[in-house]
């Protein structure tokens, strides 16, 4: 089934068209959130505040920050330190403020109460299950929850499943917040909401509740939903539930095939967040796994997606001290697949936010239920999903033209109009994440004698705000 195009308007047909939101902080709103900012005990109000986390640089020299923004000839002064203090933004750490770790569990109890969320449940008992009366209509009903106070066009994708000779249709659930610039490009963010029991893959009449796999995955794709959408960001953000990804990612692949490159032209997303088991964190022998959020993305160490990986990991250490977001360099673990697999196989920066640790005496089986949940673990990988999306979806946009000249020293870029200052990401060839983090003013050149320590170099514009944006595609910084 090939569903109706995002943009310009992403309504099904017979749906009335939303009015778009322009997002856009008036006076007012400013002075309510640095109030609101002061009840939290928060000192200040002002570009570059020391964020939570800091990232610190290693083996620093020093620095000259270019002259007059745009012009052609720069004028270097006197060397300063690095600053590796990476800017805030209020309003993002509102929202981070915002999440409700109740909400949270209710969302994954009622998910659990279904006893099975499997494929090919829905002819077993109109009473539970994934089907129409159950799991699929509960999504619904929670997105158009959301769309009570923020316009959201809601519907669903049918996606035949076969399964052991057996052939059934489920559905993909899909929301979409229109952003104010089509220029901003389409984010999506998923989680899939099947569930199975793997001691007979195939039944459909066996308990699998699924808190964990992958309830806390949809109950943070609500939540963020619920916050990001209060008002319109710039980019437009796609909210998918996806089906059948336990039965070989259908549900997933079904979404990029028949609707996103269906599409005339094509959507191409700029970004894709799968948000799967990020809730339990437990070890095999029930201790709780280091505090670390895993982020998954594709070979190889320079694709997009684990560029796309290293923005989270930037993003997360800015906003969060805990759970520590952690790029992996494979894209996926041994033996098991995601749906952010999907998108990445078609060129998409894609990747996959999972928990430190795992217990595979839960996962798949009738034992994975409410207590496996760890609340503050949930609550911090539902928050560094947030931030990333938040940064990327509204931030400014990633400078352009990023050129790094023959003698070395010099990186300079294309300016962004209102860009308060820039930060540069630097990273040796065979490092999976960022090795060197400089927050400079808002001139575009950074001039550093270290530059030819490094392999790969990105940048980023942050606005008045302390809002970063993208970086940019990494650039090679050739000998």
């Amino acid at each position: 089934m090939i569903l109706p195009p995002i943009l310009p308007f992403c309504a099904p047909p017979g749906q009335p068209k939303n009015m778009k939101h322009r997002f856009a902080r008036s006076p007012i709103g400013i002075l309510i959130v640095c109030a609101l900012t002061l009840t939290l005990n928060v000192t200040a109000c002002e570009v570059g505040s020391a964020p939570p986390a800091m990232l610190h640089a290693a083996g620093a020299d020093s620095i000259g920050v270019a002259g007059a923004s745009g012009a052609s000839n720069f004028a270097y002064p006197s060397p300063t330190p690095l600053n590796h203090t990476l800017p805030v933004d209020l309003v993002v750490q509102q929202w981070l403020n915002s999440v409700q770790s109740d909400q949270l569990l209710i969302m994954i109890d009622a998910l659990t109460e279904m006893r099975t969320r499997h494929v090919l449940s829905a002819g077993f008992d109109p009473t539970q299950g994934i089907g129409i009366t159950t799991a699929r209509d509960y999504l619904i009903a929670q997105f158009h929850i959301i769309h009570s106070a923020v316009p959201l066009a809601v519907w669903t994708q049918p996606v035949p499943i076969t399964l052991n000779g057996v052939t059934a249709t489920s559905d993909n659930v899909v929301a979409v917040a229109q952003g104010s610039d089509p220029k901003a490009g389409v984010i999506v963010v998923g989680a899939h909401y099947d569930s199975v029991n793997a001691d007979d893959f195939n039944s459909a009449d066996l308990a699998a509740p699924g808190a964990n796999d992958n309830g806390s995955g949809v109950a943070a794709l609500l939540e963020i939903a619920r916050l990001l959408t209060g008002v319109a960001p710039r980019a437009t953000l796609i909210f998918v539930a996806f089906t059948g990804e336990e039965t070989g990612r259908q549900g997933s692949m079904a979404f990029v095939q028949n609707y996103l490159q269906a599409q005339k032209p094509p959507i191409s997303p700029r970004a894709m967040f799968n948000l799967d088991t990020i809730g339990g964190n437990r070890t095999p022998d029930g201790q709780p796994g280091a505090d670390v959020l895993r982020i998954f993305s594709a070979d190889p160490n320079d694709s997009p997606s684990r560029q796309l990986a290293r923005q989270v990991q930037l993003i997360a250490a800015a906003y969060l001290t805990a759970p520590q977001a952690i790029v992996q360099s494979s894209a996926e673990r041994a033996g098991h697949f995601g749906d952010q697999q999907s998108f990445s196989a078609g060129g998409n920066a894609a990747v996959r936010l999972i928990e430190s640790a795992e217990d595979p005496s839960r996962q798949r089986s009738a034992r994975d239920t409410l207590d496996d949940i760890q609340p503050a673990y949930r609550m911090g990988a539902t928050r560094v999903a947030l931030a990333s999306l938040a940064v990327l979806a509204d931030g400014p946009d990633a400078p352009d033209n990023v050129a790094w000249h023959a003698n070395g020293t010099i990186l300079n870029w294309s300016p962004i109009k209102g860009a308060a200052g820039y930060v540069v990401a630097l990273r040796r060839s065979e490092s999976a994440s960022f090795d060197q983090i400089v927050t400079i003013g808002d001139s575009p050149a950074f001039i550093w004698s270290g530059l030819t320590t490094y392999a790969f170099a990105a940048v980023a514009a942050f606005d008045g705000h302390g809002r970063m944006g993208p970086l940019s595609p990494e650039i090679a910084l050739a000998r």
